[in-house]
Protein backbone atom coordinates (compact mmCIF):
# COMPACT_ATOMS: atom_id res chain seq x y z
CA UNK A 1 0.00 0.00 0.00
CA UNK A 2 1.47 3.46 -0.98
CA UNK A 3 2.67 5.80 2.48
CA UNK A 4 0.35 8.51 2.32
CA UNK A 5 1.76 12.11 3.37
CA UNK A 6 -0.74 12.92 6.39
CA UNK A 7 -0.88 16.76 6.94
CA UNK A 8 0.13 18.38 10.57
CA UNK A 9 -2.30 20.80 12.89
CA UNK A 10 -1.86 24.19 12.02
CA UNK A 11 -1.97 27.30 14.15
CA UNK A 12 -4.57 29.45 14.34
CA UNK A 13 -4.68 32.98 11.81
CA UNK A 14 -7.42 35.64 12.37
CA UNK A 15 -8.27 36.50 9.01
CA UNK A 16 -10.42 39.35 8.23
CA UNK A 17 -11.58 39.84 4.18
CA UNK A 18 -14.90 38.45 3.04
CA UNK A 19 -16.10 34.96 1.42
CA UNK A 20 -16.89 35.10 -2.50
CA UNK A 21 -20.84 34.94 -2.37
CA UNK A 22 -20.79 34.97 -6.34
CA UNK A 23 -21.11 31.02 -7.04
CA UNK A 24 -23.36 29.61 -4.15
CA UNK A 25 -26.91 30.68 -2.64
CA UNK A 26 -28.10 30.37 1.26
CA UNK A 27 -24.81 30.54 3.60
CA UNK A 28 -24.02 33.31 4.54
CA UNK A 29 -20.02 34.38 5.84
CA UNK A 30 -20.09 33.46 9.33
CA UNK A 31 -16.93 34.23 11.96
CA UNK A 32 -15.62 30.79 11.59
CA UNK A 33 -12.77 31.49 9.46
CA UNK A 34 -11.60 28.26 7.16
CA UNK A 35 -8.11 26.96 7.45
CA UNK A 36 -5.98 24.11 6.32
CA UNK A 37 -3.70 21.60 7.74
CA UNK A 38 -0.06 22.35 6.52
CA UNK A 39 1.58 19.99 4.41
CA UNK A 40 4.92 19.77 6.87
CA UNK A 41 7.15 18.56 4.26
CA UNK A 42 10.45 17.54 5.93
CA UNK A 43 12.14 15.20 3.53
CA UNK A 44 8.91 15.25 1.32
CA UNK A 45 9.92 16.64 -1.54
CA UNK A 46 13.23 16.00 -3.08
CA UNK A 47 13.49 19.50 -4.47
CA UNK A 48 11.01 22.32 -4.49
CA UNK A 49 11.29 26.19 -5.92
CA UNK A 50 12.56 27.52 -2.89
CA UNK A 51 14.28 25.77 -0.61
CA UNK A 52 12.46 24.04 3.12
CA UNK A 53 14.03 25.48 6.00
CA UNK A 54 13.15 22.31 8.70
CA UNK A 55 9.45 21.15 8.49
CA UNK A 56 8.39 24.13 7.18
CA UNK A 57 7.78 25.42 3.71
CA UNK A 58 10.04 28.49 2.92
CA UNK A 59 8.00 31.68 2.23
CA UNK A 60 5.46 31.91 -0.27
CA UNK A 61 5.30 28.08 -1.06
CA UNK A 62 1.58 27.31 -2.07
CA UNK A 63 -0.49 24.67 -3.33
CA UNK A 64 -4.08 25.39 -5.37
CA UNK A 65 -7.41 23.87 -3.83
CA UNK A 66 -10.54 23.64 -5.15
CA UNK A 67 -14.18 23.00 -2.96
CA UNK A 68 -17.48 22.49 -3.56
CA UNK A 69 -20.71 23.33 -1.95
CA UNK A 70 -23.86 20.61 -1.04
CA UNK A 71 -26.72 19.81 0.97
CA UNK A 72 -26.83 16.17 2.36
CA UNK A 73 -23.97 13.85 1.31
CA UNK A 74 -21.83 13.92 -1.05
CA UNK A 75 -22.52 11.68 -3.88
CA UNK A 76 -19.84 13.45 -6.68
CA UNK A 77 -17.77 16.24 -7.24
CA UNK A 78 -21.01 17.19 -10.31
CA UNK A 79 -23.84 15.03 -9.31
CA UNK A 80 -24.14 15.61 -5.61
CA UNK A 81 -27.18 17.54 -4.38
CA UNK A 82 -27.51 21.45 -5.65
CA UNK A 83 -23.56 20.87 -5.86
CA UNK A 84 -21.91 24.47 -6.81
CA UNK A 85 -18.38 25.78 -6.50
CA UNK A 86 -17.32 27.37 -3.20
CA UNK A 87 -13.69 28.47 -4.45
CA UNK A 88 -13.80 29.49 -7.62
CA UNK A 89 -14.11 27.04 -10.26
CA UNK A 90 -9.97 27.43 -11.27
CA UNK A 91 -9.57 26.91 -7.36
CA UNK A 92 -7.73 29.10 -5.56
CA UNK A 93 -4.11 29.05 -3.59
CA UNK A 94 -3.06 28.72 -0.63
CA UNK A 95 0.47 30.06 0.48
CA UNK A 96 2.66 29.56 3.66
CA UNK A 97 3.72 32.43 4.93
CA UNK A 98 6.86 30.89 6.43
CA UNK A 99 7.46 32.67 8.71
CA UNK A 100 7.90 29.64 11.11
CA UNK A 101 4.72 29.02 11.74
CA UNK A 102 2.42 26.17 9.77
CA UNK A 103 -0.40 27.48 8.63
CA UNK A 104 -1.74 28.42 5.21
CA UNK A 105 -4.05 31.35 3.71
CA UNK A 106 -6.17 31.41 0.54
CA UNK A 107 -5.83 34.32 -1.38
CA UNK A 108 -9.66 35.03 -0.53
CA UNK A 109 -10.77 34.17 2.98
CA UNK A 110 -13.35 31.99 3.20
CA UNK A 111 -15.65 31.20 6.12
CA UNK A 112 -18.06 27.88 6.94
CA UNK A 113 -21.18 28.01 5.88
CA UNK A 114 -24.50 27.36 7.81
CA UNK A 115 -24.70 24.07 9.27
CA UNK A 116 -27.18 22.73 6.42
CA UNK A 117 -24.39 22.80 3.91
CA UNK A 118 -21.23 20.26 3.33
CA UNK A 119 -18.08 21.15 1.80
CA UNK A 120 -15.56 18.77 -0.49
CA UNK A 121 -12.26 19.64 -0.90
CA UNK A 122 -8.80 18.25 -3.62
CA UNK A 123 -5.64 20.06 -3.93
CA UNK A 124 -2.78 19.94 -5.98
CA UNK A 125 1.40 21.32 -5.65
CA UNK A 126 2.45 23.49 -6.54
CA UNK A 127 0.20 25.91 -7.39
CA UNK A 128 2.12 27.53 -10.42
CA UNK A 129 3.93 24.67 -12.92
CA UNK A 130 7.18 27.12 -14.28
CA UNK A 131 7.12 23.96 -17.40
CA UNK A 132 3.21 25.44 -18.21
CA UNK A 133 0.80 22.31 -19.54
CA UNK A 134 -1.67 23.31 -22.25
CA UNK A 135 -4.60 22.57 -19.32
CA UNK A 136 -4.98 21.92 -15.36
CA UNK A 137 -8.57 20.65 -14.26
CA UNK A 138 -10.29 19.00 -11.30
CA UNK A 139 -13.22 16.93 -12.75
CA UNK A 140 -15.32 13.93 -11.66
CA UNK A 141 -12.59 12.32 -12.15
CA UNK A 142 -10.28 14.09 -10.02
CA UNK A 143 -7.29 16.17 -11.41
CA UNK A 144 -6.34 16.16 -14.57
CA UNK A 145 -3.60 17.61 -16.53
CA UNK A 146 -2.65 17.44 -20.10
CA UNK A 147 1.00 17.67 -21.62
CA UNK A 148 2.91 17.73 -17.98
CA UNK A 149 6.34 18.86 -18.86
CA UNK A 150 9.55 18.01 -16.73
CA UNK A 151 11.95 20.52 -16.02
CA UNK A 152 15.20 20.02 -17.96
CA UNK A 153 17.34 21.71 -15.70
CA UNK A 154 17.55 19.02 -12.74
CA UNK A 155 17.76 21.50 -10.06
CA UNK A 156 14.51 23.26 -11.01
CA UNK A 157 12.80 20.03 -11.01
CA UNK A 158 9.64 20.19 -8.34
CA UNK A 159 7.67 17.25 -6.44
CA UNK A 160 4.06 17.69 -8.22
CA UNK A 161 1.79 16.22 -5.81
CA UNK A 162 -2.04 15.68 -5.82
CA UNK A 163 -4.82 15.33 -3.07
CA UNK A 164 -7.17 12.67 -1.87
CA UNK A 165 -10.79 14.56 -1.81
CA UNK A 166 -12.04 15.68 1.98
CA UNK A 167 -15.86 15.18 1.58
CA UNK A 168 -18.91 16.51 3.80
CA UNK A 169 -16.76 18.49 5.99
CA UNK A 170 -18.96 20.96 7.67
CA UNK A 171 -19.19 23.59 10.64
CA UNK A 172 -20.28 21.47 13.40
CA UNK A 173 -17.45 18.41 12.81
CA UNK A 174 -14.58 20.96 10.84
CA UNK A 175 -15.26 24.55 12.04
CA UNK A 176 -12.84 24.56 15.18
CA UNK A 177 -10.34 22.56 13.05
CA UNK A 178 -8.33 22.39 10.04
CA UNK A 179 -8.99 20.34 6.80
CA UNK A 180 -7.24 17.24 7.20
CA UNK A 181 -5.65 16.95 3.18
CA UNK A 182 -3.84 13.95 2.16
CA UNK A 183 -1.42 14.47 -0.86
CA UNK A 184 0.52 11.77 -2.94
CA UNK A 185 3.31 11.84 -5.02
CA UNK A 186 2.75 12.00 -8.96
CA UNK A 187 6.20 11.15 -9.78
CA UNK A 188 8.86 8.95 -9.41
CA UNK A 189 12.52 9.88 -7.32
CA UNK A 190 16.04 8.94 -8.67
CA UNK A 191 19.20 9.48 -6.02
CA UNK A 192 22.38 7.83 -6.18
CA UNK A 193 25.08 7.14 -3.69
CA UNK A 194 28.32 5.52 -2.90
CA UNK A 195 30.52 3.54 -0.75
CA UNK A 196 33.88 2.35 -0.27
CA UNK A 197 35.40 -1.18 1.12
CA UNK A 198 39.38 0.10 2.04
CA UNK A 199 39.62 3.28 3.92
CA UNK A 200 43.09 3.69 2.83
CA UNK A 201 41.99 4.73 -0.93
CA UNK A 202 39.85 8.00 -0.87
CA UNK A 203 37.23 8.38 -3.98
CA UNK A 204 36.17 12.04 -4.32
CA UNK A 205 33.06 11.98 -6.61
CA UNK A 206 33.27 15.49 -8.64
CA UNK A 207 30.45 15.25 -10.90
CA UNK A 208 27.45 13.06 -12.16
CA UNK A 209 24.79 13.28 -15.22
CA UNK A 210 21.98 10.95 -15.79
CA UNK A 211 22.23 10.82 -19.31
CA UNK A 212 19.35 8.77 -21.81
CA UNK A 213 16.18 8.79 -23.76
CA UNK A 214 13.55 9.57 -21.09
CA UNK A 215 10.10 10.43 -21.69
CA UNK A 216 9.52 13.82 -20.69
CA UNK A 217 6.07 15.06 -21.32
CA UNK A 218 2.76 13.19 -20.46
CA UNK A 219 -0.96 13.39 -19.33
CA UNK A 220 -1.55 12.95 -15.42
CA UNK A 221 -5.16 11.56 -14.44
CA UNK A 222 -6.01 11.39 -11.06
CA UNK A 223 -8.57 8.65 -12.60
CA UNK A 224 -11.41 8.89 -10.11
CA UNK A 225 -14.10 6.17 -10.50
CA UNK A 226 -16.83 7.52 -8.51
CA UNK A 227 -18.79 4.69 -9.30
CA UNK A 228 -16.22 2.95 -6.99
CA UNK A 229 -14.59 5.21 -4.76
CA UNK A 230 -15.53 9.17 -4.13
CA UNK A 231 -12.21 10.36 -2.90
CA UNK A 232 -9.13 8.51 -3.86
CA UNK A 233 -8.15 6.95 -7.21
CA UNK A 234 -5.97 4.58 -9.35
CA UNK A 235 -3.55 7.63 -10.61
CA UNK A 236 -2.15 7.02 -13.95
CA UNK A 237 0.16 8.73 -16.60
CA UNK A 238 -0.79 8.70 -20.13
CA UNK A 239 -0.20 9.65 -23.42
CA UNK A 240 3.44 10.11 -22.75
CA UNK A 241 5.43 11.48 -25.63
CA UNK A 242 8.30 10.05 -27.53
CA UNK A 243 11.25 9.45 -25.16
CA UNK A 244 13.94 12.14 -26.08
CA UNK A 245 18.06 12.06 -25.06
CA UNK A 246 18.01 14.64 -21.78
CA UNK A 247 21.13 14.88 -19.43
CA UNK A 248 20.12 15.65 -16.06
CA UNK A 249 23.13 16.57 -14.09
CA UNK A 250 22.40 17.69 -10.44
CA UNK A 251 25.00 19.79 -8.71
CA UNK A 252 26.29 19.30 -5.28
CA UNK A 253 29.53 19.90 -3.68
CA UNK A 254 32.59 17.36 -4.43
CA UNK A 255 31.85 14.58 -2.26
CA UNK A 256 34.24 12.08 -0.42
CA UNK A 257 33.19 8.50 -0.50
CA UNK A 258 32.87 7.29 2.81
CA UNK A 259 32.42 3.66 3.56
CA UNK A 260 28.94 3.90 5.19
CA UNK A 261 26.64 3.95 2.34
CA UNK A 262 25.53 7.66 1.65
CA UNK A 263 23.92 9.63 -0.55
CA UNK A 264 25.37 12.03 -2.79
CA UNK A 265 22.60 13.49 -4.74
CA UNK A 266 20.30 14.52 -2.34
CA UNK A 267 18.12 17.69 -1.78
CA UNK A 268 17.53 19.97 -4.35
CA UNK A 269 19.87 17.44 -6.21
CA UNK A 270 17.48 14.42 -6.48
CA UNK A 271 16.09 13.61 -9.67
CA UNK A 272 12.30 13.46 -10.05
CA UNK A 273 11.13 12.35 -13.67
CA UNK A 274 7.82 11.14 -14.70
CA UNK A 275 7.17 7.23 -14.15
CA UNK A 276 8.18 5.30 -17.07
CA UNK A 277 10.08 2.05 -18.21
CA UNK A 278 13.60 2.60 -17.34
CA UNK A 279 15.37 3.49 -20.80
CA UNK A 280 17.37 1.13 -21.84
CA UNK A 281 20.48 3.57 -22.26
CA UNK A 282 19.80 4.99 -18.94
CA UNK A 283 23.11 5.42 -17.97
CA UNK A 284 25.30 7.65 -14.67
CA UNK A 285 28.63 8.84 -15.55
CA UNK A 286 30.58 10.03 -12.89
CA UNK A 287 34.02 11.82 -12.83
CA UNK A 288 36.13 10.92 -9.61
CA UNK A 289 39.50 11.43 -8.15
CA UNK A 290 41.09 8.31 -7.05
CA UNK A 291 43.75 8.71 -4.10
CA UNK A 292 45.78 5.85 -3.25
CA UNK A 293 49.40 5.87 -1.49
CA UNK A 294 49.66 9.90 -2.31
CA UNK A 295 48.84 9.44 -5.99
CA UNK A 296 45.53 11.06 -7.45
CA UNK A 297 44.25 10.04 -10.57
CA UNK A 298 41.42 11.47 -12.57
CA UNK A 299 38.80 8.78 -13.59
CA UNK A 300 35.40 8.93 -15.14
CA UNK A 301 33.25 5.94 -15.17
CA UNK A 302 29.80 5.42 -17.34
CA UNK A 303 27.04 2.79 -16.06
CA UNK A 304 24.33 1.61 -17.41
CA UNK A 305 21.49 1.69 -15.05
CA UNK A 306 20.78 -1.90 -16.11
CA UNK A 307 24.17 -2.78 -14.54
CA UNK A 308 22.56 -1.84 -11.13
CA UNK A 309 21.42 -4.87 -9.18
CA UNK A 310 19.41 -5.17 -6.10
CA UNK A 311 19.89 -7.93 -3.71
CA UNK A 312 19.25 -11.06 -5.33
CA UNK A 313 20.42 -10.29 -8.46
CA UNK A 314 17.48 -8.16 -9.65
CA UNK A 315 17.67 -4.96 -11.76
CA UNK A 316 14.53 -2.49 -11.83
CA UNK A 317 12.63 -2.07 -14.72
CA UNK A 318 10.07 0.31 -14.27
CA UNK A 319 10.12 3.77 -12.29
CA UNK A 320 6.82 3.62 -10.32
CA UNK A 321 4.54 6.78 -9.18
CA UNK A 322 5.42 7.45 -5.53
CA UNK A 323 8.64 5.79 -5.30
CA UNK A 324 11.96 6.28 -4.67
CA UNK A 325 15.27 4.70 -6.06
CA UNK A 326 18.56 4.39 -4.76
CA UNK A 327 20.91 3.93 -7.31
CA UNK A 328 24.49 2.84 -4.89
CA UNK A 329 28.18 2.82 -6.71
CA UNK A 330 30.36 0.87 -4.48
CA UNK A 331 33.61 1.64 -4.97
CA UNK A 332 36.68 -1.77 -4.37
CA UNK A 333 33.61 -4.08 -2.93
CA UNK A 334 34.55 -7.63 -2.79
CA UNK A 335 31.21 -8.18 -0.85
CA UNK A 336 28.08 -6.36 -1.34
CA UNK A 337 26.36 -4.08 1.24
CA UNK A 338 22.70 -3.68 1.01
CA UNK A 339 21.83 -0.90 2.77
CA UNK A 340 17.77 0.53 2.58
CA UNK A 341 17.77 4.14 3.68
CA UNK A 342 14.34 4.96 6.37
CA UNK A 343 12.11 7.13 4.61
CA UNK A 344 9.06 9.27 5.05
CA UNK A 345 7.21 9.71 2.14
CA UNK A 346 8.08 8.00 -0.49
CA UNK A 347 7.95 4.04 -0.97
CA UNK A 348 11.77 3.05 -0.54
CA UNK A 349 12.55 0.68 -3.11
CA UNK A 350 15.58 -1.77 -2.52
CA UNK A 351 18.96 -0.17 -3.09
CA UNK A 352 20.45 -1.18 -6.11
CA UNK A 353 24.18 -1.59 -6.67
CA UNK A 354 26.86 -1.05 -8.96
CA UNK A 355 30.73 -2.22 -7.60
CA UNK A 356 33.78 -0.53 -9.17
CA UNK A 357 36.93 -2.29 -8.81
Amino acid sequence: MKKMLFLAAVSAIALTSCVNEENFEGPKPQAQVMRFDAPVMKKTRANVKGEINGVHYDKREDFMIFSKIYKGAFNGWSTSTGIKDYFNATGDVAVNEGDGSQYWSTSTTYYWPDAEYNLAFAAYSPAVLTTAPTSIEFKENGLQIKDFKTEADANEQYDLMYSDRVIDRNKQNNGSGAVPLVFRHALTSIIFSSEKEDNNVDYIIKSATLSGSFVQQADFNQNIDESVNLTTGTAKWENPETPASANYTPNFTAFNVTTTPTQFTQGESALLLIPQNVPADAAITINYDKISNSSTTDNTATIKLSDFRQQGGDEITTWEMGKRYVYRIAFGQNKKIYFEPTTEDWIQVGTLIYEIQ
